[in-house]
């Protein structure tokens, strides 16, 4: 792919997941004035269990699609096919489980709130694939119209919900508003045929790799999810409001890179044939990704203090304070285990994804249990920086490297290298004012990349002046 070109399709997947996260935060802002955290705590609870049915379907049918390709039309309807039956099915299963589930949390709204998730279930099968193929064909700036379409709508309907009064349900309003205007506009823009056909002949190749990676999101969702599932039952639906959005706050950036990461990376990936290409642009991406993620996730450890917090959200949100710096780490190496959970997904082996976060997810069960009762949700926001950062980091990339035959040790090199660096620029600039800690962090993390590694501060100084001619000339064409 042509470097221009290859920057288009990145700008344009960047501003999509960037406008999402943005008024995905706008929401949480807005209804963080309006709601208590209770509130946020039952739909937490709600959303862990729609994460659940979902897993079956977000990484599966789409992602077939990315890797196999558009070409032959029995893949494509067999996938599609399958992925709406597994779609109903799932959406029977919520409504079914809805009473029980409420039961288990003694919260009675879980049971309607949970039966109107169900037809949201149904809508995200259909819209994954139809998103897979416009993936497929890099149309990168109809999905980031979408995106932004589809992020306006749930801003307008969940804060216009809330100001009517309507609690927890206006994050259901706002979700099913949103998948609708979604799954309409990519039906449209992917401009593909799709026949209702599960070919026998290729329906195997299909369900093998869907298994693999429902496997995958399987462990993705029990480390990610466990931990408010765990706060919700130990510590109550308070606790897990502050916890929630304290999450929704720390990954925000998480969510950006990592998203921007696998939808450019897996096609890219893909379409790199030779394994030595592969090693060498993961390796490249892993470089640039940690260096600059390190030092945004320190600004944003600087700047989320209780007086900002309170200023922003109001003064019942201060307890978030405190879970924030555990989740940030969990952040940082979420979005650095990103690549390489694309480029296995690229080489058709979502296995190894699989066999790792399935291996992982019962020490992270454990550790959450612990840290609840030891400390709260501060002791479940510490289980998350050392199981699923620190521990889970190091062993996915020993068994992923193992598996494709390539070195560990250049790729968890910088990973941890910026973390050293960002240290010093932490320690000096917590005893400036508020306002003045950013800007003194930057100079003496910028000093320490000049001195230490002045091969990647020069190579940043490169990409900016590149970067910024490419610009202009994209805006003057």
């Amino acid at each position: 792919m042509k470097s221009v070109s290859l920057l288009k399709s990145g700008l344009w997947i960047t501003y999509a997941t960037f406008v999402t996260r943005i008024f995905a935060f706008l929401s949480s802002l807005v209804l963080a004035r309006l709601l208590q955290p209770a509130d946020f705590g039952v739909i937490g609870i709600a959303y862990v269990f729609w994460s659940f049915f979902t897993l079956f379907t977000q990484d599966s049918a789409g992602s077939f699609i990315i890797y196999k390709g558009i070409d032959d039309p029995r893949y494509v309807n067999t996938a599609y096919t399958i992925s709406l039956l597994i779609g109903l099915v799932l959406g029977l299963g919520m409504v079914t489980a809805s009473p029980l589930i409420a039961r288990f949390f003694n919260e009675p709204a879980l049971t309607s709130l949970l039966t109107a998730f169900a037809f949201n279930v149904l809508l995200s099968s259909a819209n994954y694939v139809y998103a897979g193929v416009m993936t497929r064909k890099m149309q990168y700036q109809a999905l980031a119209n979408i995106s932004l379409a589809g992020s306006v709508t749930r801003l307008l309907c969940t804060s216009g919900a809330a100001l009517a009064g309507l609690s927890y349900w206006s994050f259901a309003i706002g979700d099913t508003a949103s998948l609708l205007v979604s799954c309409g506009l990519t039906r449209h823009y992917c401009n593909q045929k799709f026949r209702f056909q599960i070919d026998p002949e290729v329906r195997s190749e299909v369900v093998a790799f869907c298994l693999g990676s429902t496997g995958s999101s399987f462990g993705l969702y029990v480390n990610f999810n466990i931990d408010n599932f765990t706060v919700g039952k130990l510590l109550g639906s308070a606790s897990l409001g502050y916890y929630n959005l304290a999450y929704q706050l720390t990954m925000t950036a998480s969510g950006i890179f990592s998203s921007v990461l696998n939808q450019l990376g897996m096609p890219i990936f893909a379409q790199l044939s030779d394994d030595k290409q592969q090693e060498d642009a993961l390796l490249s991406v892993v470089e640039q990704t940690a260096f600059f993620a390190a030092p945004l996730f320190a600004l944003i450890f600087l700047i989320a203090d209780p007086q900002s917090v309170k200023f922003v959200f109001g003064e019942k949100w201060i307890p978030i304070c405190t879970v924030i710096p555990g989740l940030l780490v969990f952040a940082y190496f979420r979005v650095i285990n990103s690549p390489l959970y694309s480029m296995l997904v690229a080489k058709g082996r979502p296995d190894v994804n699989a066999k790792v976060n399935l291996q992982v997810a019962p020490i992270a069960v454990l550790s959450f249990f612990v840290g609840a009762h030891q400390g709260g949700i501060v002791g479940v926001s510490l289980a998350a920086a050392l199981v699923l950062g620190l521990g889970w980091t190091l062993y996915w990339w020993w068994v992923g490297c193992q598996k494709l035959g390539w070195s560990s040790k250049q790729f968890l090199l910088p990973c941890f290298m910026p973390i050293l660096l960002i240290i010093p620029g932490i320690l000096i600039s917590l005893n400036f004012p508020l306002w003045l800690k950013p800007f003194a962090f930057l100079v003496v993390y910028l000093v320490g990349v000049r001195v230490l590694v002045p091969r990647h501060f020069s190579r940043y100084q490169v990409i900016l002046y590149q970067l910024a001619n490419r610009l202009i000339k994209l805006r003057r064409s």
